[in-house]
């Protein structure tokens, strides 16, 4: 498990358990004081961690990762095409429009192109924009065009960090048909947006994210890739943190590099 410092992206340590007994006895070597002067913690959706957050850091808040909402949402919404999919049959057309132009029902409204027309395979090589090609494959299920609205609304609302719109579209109106007929993968994915909504409205407001976390993730793989795994932890741990040029380790050792080379040149 690795600890970062979100503001500049120092990772502050990396530790050799997740457990939640590792975890308390990790923090707790640190003061009352100190830990109750932490003000954000960005974590994913991983639910046990919530209370143990509360009892180590009380005046804490929990920032839910928004990443993950999105991620949820887009999952949801593949397994419904998946599934308005095998109701058409492998050897109907409507299954290979929806299997061809996946990649565009899974993009931003506001990244489809609304003006250039393409000869579209599957559509008898009528030439349609983006949004034509997303309105037909729209059409053909009332359950996929729910989906995608949810969808897009999720991802809107987390883009512009609008609390109000993201509110309206976990909680629709009586009026608001669309939203309440979610099919049942798109209602698991709005159960949990509802469960971490105060978290991902501190997403909102504090502007923070597991980004950097997933980047020196990747990285850490990389190491433990290249060298084949490695029998000891602790030269693990100064592995990567040596690689890590943002780590205080590495900050450290720059600046004690740079103290010796002053006093060497003092001495000259």
């Amino acid at each position: 498990m690795i600890l970062i410092d979100l503001v500049n992206h120092c990772i502050l340590d990396v530790m050799k358990d997740r457990g939640a007994s590792q975890l308390r006895a990790y923090f707790n070597q640190y003061s009352p004081a100190a830990r109750a002067a932490v003000k954000t913690i960005p974590v994913d959706l991983f639910t046990p961690y919530r209370a143990m957050i509360k009892e180590l850091f009380p005046n804490a808040n929990i920032v839910a990762d928004r990443f993950h909402i999105v991620t949820q949402a887009y999952h949801e919404l593949n397994k419904v095409r998946i599934s308005v999919m095998k109701q058409f049959g492998s050897d109907s057309k409507e299954y290979r429009q929806l299997k061809r132009f996946w990649k565009l029902l899974m993009k931003h409204g506001t990244a489809l192109d609304y003006t250039t027309r393409k000869s579209r395979v599957n559509f008898k090589h009528a030439h349609l924009t983006d949004k034509e090609v997303i309105d037909r494959l729209l059409a053909l299920s009332d359950e996929l065009r729910d989906a995608y609205a949810f969808y897009q609304g999720i991802l809107y609302a987390v883009e512009t960090r609008d609390e109000a719109k993201f509110k309206s579209v976990l909680y629709p109106t009586k009026n608001d048909a669309q939203h309440r007929s979610l099919p049942k993968a798109m209602k698991k994915a709005r159960r949990t947006s509802r469960k971490h909504f105060d978290k991902i409205i501190n997403s909102f407001i504090y502007g923070f994210s597991n980004g950097p976390i997933a980047g020196s993730n990747n990285k850490i793989k990389a190491i433990k890739r290249t060298a084949y795994g490695s029998r000891s932890f602790k030269n693990f741990r100064l592995r990567i943190l040596i690689s890590c040029k943002n780590s205080f380790y590495s900050m450290n050792y720059k600046q004690k590099s740079a103290d010796l080379n002053n006093v060497k040149k003092s001495a000259a």
